[in-house]
């Protein structure tokens, strides 16, 4: 989360991954100089959306050394193709036509060998050297990165529009449409094994990676964060996994590979991945603030504040959203306001909807002046949080609920408000990313023993598990190399 310390609206953007559905049967195809087009012109976009390039020069090389290889074993080994790491923790890869390729630092972190992580990057530009994205070209739209008006929500102009908010949180201010359909995914998984293969990899790591996301899916609807990104365009089924296996099984090298050596045994590469990935950071940007458990700490901003158990507390590049699965939903950000303005001025004037039955009262927040409004809406109760954060800005706190959860919404509010800190430089200074720490287990160390090093606050075995692609009952064997989240 990056604030520019402008007054702004919070209207999230929808980005599309590949091409939307062709709009009619006369839609024409694109040519390849203009998918070539479309994709310089969205690149910038991606970058801007996904929190830029990783900036990591050894994990770079590393990605684009297997890209090369896939590349070359690809159906148009002539094909020019580019591929950025997007340091964004959210689990995602995808294509723009033109070659333009993206995974996203966590993904890196969630596979768990090289071969893994080739399959993937085989199955996304299986749809560029397929041309789905031309097939599904639209006149008006291309691979646009398309602007989702949902309202102004919590707009310092129009106010809070309650339905608005809802789907913002629902969205998750940062969803994923889809693409591809379901044979054309197929079709990429087909191409993806294909080329596994012929780049000298054992092309049953797609089903690996296929199995590795459907266990890590799982560990985040458990806690209620919702699926990784990458489901958003990939449907991940039990029929995909076995699909795949079957491709991979069915696969017959060539006499000679790609790089023209004869009978070049497949590989899986599990330690030079590790190796690569030992120290990467899990997680949010340290810049863009950390999520800890029940406690979001920006150490750039040098603030922090709690949310009630059970919420789910998610990071976006303009706002911090928090989750209940009664219906109740937290949204933050830092907005301007006129310099020097009372907050209890900035909610009457500036944020409530006009019109309102307003509640407004002047309290303190943190030793700082700060003002706390109450108002129902649409079918919702609200309450409206303002703490002043400096001459020109306010720290802004919105709790919508159903009307009958006034109670727990009230109670949630206190809650927020009893854990907002502002914090000095040193205790700013103190404050770490999570980072992937690669560990060999030894003699006597067993799940619980291995998860007492997590970072994480709780659900240390689930996470420890599906990072590693482990099941229940999981047996640890000295020797084995494992993931770690630590701080």
């Amino acid at each position: 989360m990056m604030f520019s310390g402008r007054s702004h609206s919070w209207l999230p953007l929808v980005f599309a991954a590949g091409l939307l559905a062709a709009c009619g049967p006369n839609a024409t195809l694109l040519s390849e100089a203009d998918e070539a087009r479309i994709g310089a012109e969205e690149h910038g976009k991606i970058m801007k959306a996904y929190g830029g390039a990783y900036g990591d020069e050894r994990v770079n090389d590393y990605v684009e050394a297997i890209m090369e290889k896939i590349a070359r074993a690809s159906d148009k080994p002539d094909q020019q193709f580019q591929i950025t790491v997007l340091n964004s923790p959210v689990v995602n890869a995808f294509a723009l036509p033109g070659g333009y390729t993206y995974v996203t630092r966590g993904l890196l972190a969630l596979a768990n060998s090289e071969a893994e992580l080739a399959g993937v990057i085989g199955h996304e530009i299986g749809h560029v050297t397929a041309r789905h994205g031309a097939r599904r070209h639209t006149a008006a739209v291309g691979a646009a990165i398309v602007g989702s008006v949902l309202g102004a929500v919590l707009s310092n102009r129009t106010g809070v529009d309650p339905q608005a908010a809802g789907d913002l949180i629902n969205f998750g201010g940062s969803a994923i449409l889809a693409g591809y359909s379901r044979s054309q995914e197929y079709e990429a998984d087909d191409i993806g094994v294909r080329v596994l293969g012929r780049a000298g990899y054992r092309p049953e790591a797609q089903a690996d990676f296929l199995a590795a996301l459907d266990g890590y899916s799982s560990y985040m609807r458990d806690g209620r964060a919702g699926a990784p990104a990458w489901f958003s365009t990939h449907p991940s089924t039990d029929e995909r996994v076995a699909r795949a296996r079957e491709q991979a099984a069915a696969f017959k090298p060539d006499p000679v590979s790609v790089n023209g050596a004869a009978n070049v045994p497949l590989t899986q590469g599990r330690n030079r991945h590790l190796q690569i990935i030992d120290g990467l950071p899990f997680g949010d940007d340290i810049k863009q603030g950390l999520i800890r458990g029940q406690r979001f700490v920006h150490p750039d901003l040098r603030f922090e504040f709690t949310v009630p158990k059970k919420f789910a507390l998610k990071n976006a590049p303009d706002r911090v959203t928090a989750t209940h699965k009664n219906g109740m939903e937290l949204l933050f950000d830092l907005a301007g306001r006129k310099e020097a303005q009372r907050p209890v001025d900035y909610i009457r004037n500036d944020w409530a909807p006009r019109g309102s039955q307003l509640d407004v009262s002047a309290l303190t927040v943190a030793g700082r002046p700060a003002a706390l409004g109450k108002l129902r809406r649409g079918g919702k109760y609200i309450e409206l949080l303002v703490v002043e954060y400096s001459l020109s800005q306010v720290m802004r706190f919105a709790l919508i609920s159903p009307a009958n959860l006034s109670g727990n919404a009230q109670s949630a509010m206190q809650t927020v408000r009893r854990g907002v800190k502002l914090l000095s430089a040193a205790q700013a200074s103190r404050i770490n990313p999570d980072r992937i720490r690669v560990i060999t287990v030894q003699p006597g160390d067993t799940l619980e023993s291995l998860s007492r090093n997590m970072a994480t606050d709780e659900r240390r075995k689930d996470l420890l598990l599906a990072l590693n692609n482990l099941q229940r009952p999981v047996t640890l064997k000295p020797g084995m190399r494992l993931k770690l989240v630590v701080n």
